[in-house]
Parts: C-alpha cells; sequence; structure tokens
C-alpha cells in the first residue's frame, strides 16, 4: 500500500493527520484552562460549569478503542473524515453557545469527533510511510498531540484575552474545514477494504459502560466523598471482569487480550503513556490555577509563563523520532520519563514564586516530553503487525485519554482536599486568592501531585525498558 502513496500526498497526509492530531489535545486542554472566563460569562457554578471540559474527556477512552477497531474493518480514512465532520459541526455549534447547555453539547460532539480522529492519526501515518520514514513521521505527528496538550493555555490566553471565548472554538472550527478538506484531497485510494467480520457489540458496549462508571466514580468522588459513591467503582471492576471473560470467549473479540499476554513490547509501550500522562497532565492545568487565580496573572500572561514547554517539546520530538528509528525506542523514552521526573523534583524544591524557576522547569519537562513522546509510540505501533495499527493506535490513545482524565480528577482531589471546596470552587471561577492560610492550602495541594507525578515518572524509566525474554 506504501508503494502507491507518492511523497507529496504522503506530506499531506501528514499534514492533516498532525492537525487532527494537535486538535483533540489542544481543545482538552483549553476548555480546562479558559473555565474560569466561562463561568464569569454564563454566570453558572462550578458543579454545572466542569461539564463542559468533562463531557469532552469522556468519549475518548470509551470509545477509542471500538472505532480503532472499526477503522480497520472500514477504512481508516474514511472514518477519519467522519471525525474531522462531526469536530466541525461541534465547534461551531459551540462558538454560537447561548448558554452553557448548548456548550456542554458542543463539547460532546468535539469529544466523539476526537475519539476518531486521535487513533487514526498515528494509524494513517503507520500505514502510509515505510518503516525507515515512519519514526521521523511519529514524532512529527506526536509533536503535534503535545503540541497541542501544552501550547492550550499559552494559544487560549492570547485568544480569550484578545478575542473573546467564543473566537477559540472559531478558530477550531475553521482548523477544522481545513483538515476535511485536505484529507478529502489526500486521502483517496488509501484504503485498504478488509473482510467484514462481526464487530463485538457486547464487548464494545460493556467496555464503554465499565470505564464510563469509574470514570463518573472519580469525577464525583473529586467533588464528594471517595465512599459515597463506591457503587460506581464496584460496577466498574464487575463490567472490566466480564469484558475480559467475553473477549477471552468469542471468536472476533473487539480488542485481543493476546496483545498484552503475549506482547511484552506493547504492554510496557501502553502502561508508559498511562504513567506519562497521569503524572503529566494535569501539571499545566495546576500551574495556570497557581498564575491566574492565586497569582493574578490574566490568561495571557498565564499563558506566556508556560510557553517555555511546547518550544522544547516541538523542537525536540522529531528529533527523537529519527533516533528512535535509527538506535532503538525503549532507551530513548525511558531517558524522557526520566527527565521528566527531574522537572517534577525541580519545581518540588525550587520557589515557584519565582517565574524563572517554573520557565526552567516547564523548560526541562519539555525536554523530556520530546525524547519521551515519538519513540514510545514508535515502540507501540512497531510491535504489532500492520493490520492491528488502528486497535494499537486506539489503545494507545485510550492509555492517553484515560491518564488525562485520571490526572485531572486526582488534582481536583486533592486540591479540594487542602484547600475545601468552597475555595476550590473560587479558584475555578477567577476569583483572586490573597488569603495566606489559602495560599498555603493550595502549594500544600500542588506539592502533593508533584510528589505523585514524580514517583509515577520515575516508576515509567522501569516500564519502558521492559522487552521480551
Amino acid at each position: 500500500m506504501v508503494g502507491v502513496v507518492d511523497r507529496g500526498r504522503r506530506r499531506l497526509i501528514l499534514f492533516t493527520t498532525s492537525l487532527a492530531a494537535f486538535q483533540t489535545p489542544y481543545n482538552s486542554t483549553v476548555l480546562s484552562f479558559i473555565t474560569p472566563v466561562l463561568g464569569r460569562y454564563f454566570h453558572v457554578p462550578l458543579y454545572i460549569l466542569v461539564y463542559v471540559p468533562i463531557v469532552y474527556l469522556i468519549p475518548l477512552p470509551t470509545l477509542m478503542i471500538a472505532l480503532g477497531r472499526l477503522s480497520d474493518i472500514y477504512g481508516r480514512a474514511r472514518v477519519f473524515k467522519v471525525g474531522f465532520a462531526l469536530f466541525v459541526i461541534g465547534s461551531i455549534i459551540g462558538a454560537l453557545a447561548s448558554n452553557v447547555y448548548i456548550l456542554i453539547l458542543s463539547s460532546l460532539l468535539m469529544g466523539i469527533g476526537s475519539s476518531i480522529l486521535s487513533p487514526g492519526s498515528a494509524a494513517i501515518v503507520s500505514q502510509v510511510f515505510p518503516e525507515g520514514e515512519r519514526g521521523f513521521a511519529l514524532g512529527i505527528n506526536a509533536m503535534s498531540v503535545y503540541l497541542g496538550l501544552t501550547s492550550a493555555p499559552f494559544l487560549g490566553g492570547i485568544i480569550t484575552q484578545f478575542l473573546g471565548w467564543r473566537s477559540v472554538l472559531l478558530i477550531t472550527s475553521i482548523l477544522s474545514i481545513l483538515g476535511l478538506v485536505i484529507s478529502f484531497i489526500s486521502m483517496r485510494g488509501i484504503d485498504i477494504l478488509r473482510r467484514k467480520i462481526p464487530i463485538d457489540v457486547y464487548g464494545s458496549t460493556i467496555y464503554a459502560l465499565a470505564l464510563l462508571s469509574i470514570v463518573m466514580y472519580l469525577l464525583l468522588s473529586a467533588m464528594s466523598n471517595w465512599f459515597n459513591y463506591i457503587y460506581l467503582l464496584i460496577i466498574g471492576v464487575a463490567l472490566l471482569i466480564l469484558f475480559v471473560l467475553i473477549e477471552n470467549k468469542i471468536r472476533n473479540p473487539m480488542l485481543e487480550l493476546s496483545l498484552f499476554t503475549r506482547n511484552i513490547s506493547f504492554m510496557a509501550g501502553n502502561l508508559t503513556a498511562l504513567l506519562n500522562y497521569i503524572s503529566t497532565y494535569s501539571i499545566p492545568f495546576l500551574l495556570s490555577l497557581y498564575l491566574q487565580a492565586v497569582l493574578g496573572y490574566n490568561p495571557f500572561m498565564a499563558g506566556l509563563i508556560l510557553v517555555s514547554e511546547p518550544i522544547f517539546m516541538a523542537a525536540l520530538s522529531p528529533i527523537s523520532g529519527r533516533l528512535s528509528d535509527r538506535y532503538g525506542s525503549r532507551e530513548i523514552a525511558a531517558l524522557g520519563m526520566g527527565i521528566i521526573g527531574v522537572a517534577f523534583v525541580m519545581l518540588l524544591v525550587l520557589n515557584i514564586r519565582n517565574l524563572m524557576n517554573i520557565a526552567i522547569s516547564l523548560a526541562i519537562l519539555g525536554i523530556g516530553f520530546g525524547f519521551f513522546s515519538a519513540p514510545n509510540t514508535n515502540s507501540v505501533m512497531g510491535s504489532v503487525t500492520s493490520d492491528k495499527y488502528g486497535v494499537a493506535s486506539g489503545v494507545l490513545g485510550t492509555m492517553r485519554f484515560t491518564g488525562q482524565l485520571l490526572s485531572i480528577t486526582v488534582a481536583s482531589a486533592i486540591l479540594i482536599n487542602y484547600l475545601g471546596r468552597y475555595a476550590a470552587l473560587y479558584l475555578f471561577t477567577g476569583i483572586a486568592l490573597i488569603n495566606t492560610v489559602i495560599y498555603q492550602s493550595f502549594l500544600l495541594g500542588l506539592r502533593v501531585m508533584l510528589i505523585i507525578s514524580a514517583i509515577l515518572s520515575f516508576i515509567g524509566v522501569y516500564t519502558s525498558l521492559l522487552r521480551e525474554k
């Protein structure tokens, strides 16, 4: 298949898939970043407002594996275009929203679109690029993911402050339309029509319900008590066990569990990705809250301070992809996780009232991201055969967004525990905190999350190095 795709079309495909890879994490992060602005605009409390970023994230870990499987069967490019179309519709509805409930609906549509675009990007890149170029292409793709993830506060801050929050979604809709149009041009004839096998509807449904139960347990408990909704956790775990039993017995499972049990590289790469996102995703979110709500900076200034991370990430991701093609993926990914752990230690020991200390630590974090992202993706995708690229990419994406959701949930729970529920509400609605006790409580919560993140990152060094005996 690679042979019929010329270099020019491959470049267009790389641009389109990288744009899709950028859109998904950028919008999930920017919706969290502009939450204080939305609260002031719509005059709604946190328990309603919080669903704007939440409903965006929920479809990603619950639908991604199933949609990756569908794309393998019915055509990756065809399903990819549907994802872009949903993103266009959702972002336009959100930009025109007259109340927060319409905005929540638009966020859900974008989340469903993202659950298609995210696994499709890496799968299509892996399909059309030959092995000697795949690592570099995945590096560009991974650079787009992390650039979208961490540049959201910076770009969102600029757009929100000078053009208004609606312009954030309007620009998203324009980029989505551009990606959709180019995908129709560049992806002609690349679909491999595979044998139509039955879709594992039962397994897919049970898996989605299991993750949804666990996600809702974590989200609701973060605002309440960890024991009030324990029944949701029990239901989620029971459904996961049922899912494993079903997948081991049916002929055409949604997820071949042998990918985990018989493929150490696949298992290790996905586990490390999960640890990476749990440890890192909430840190820019927490620091943006610290800069805006605690220290009183406006969105533009807060974003400007946070920009050091994506600069180094963008510069190093393609380089690390090349290095992984030449020298192997595991060791480079492990180095990246180690550097990330060092960055968290620096944030713990340095005085973060000094903005330079924050910028330097985030630069180190960006360097670690740059060394980790592409090699880890290359390791996962290279551990499976080409007909499993969609499923492998879907699993990797599920780890990514499960990690994001866990990271935000755990960080929120820790802050609420240290600040108290009402003080945490003030943080999210953008009211400046000048009380010394609340300031110290915020720092304690931030430090606890940094300790957890550092530990998980250093565990990730070990898991990155796991390989078949």
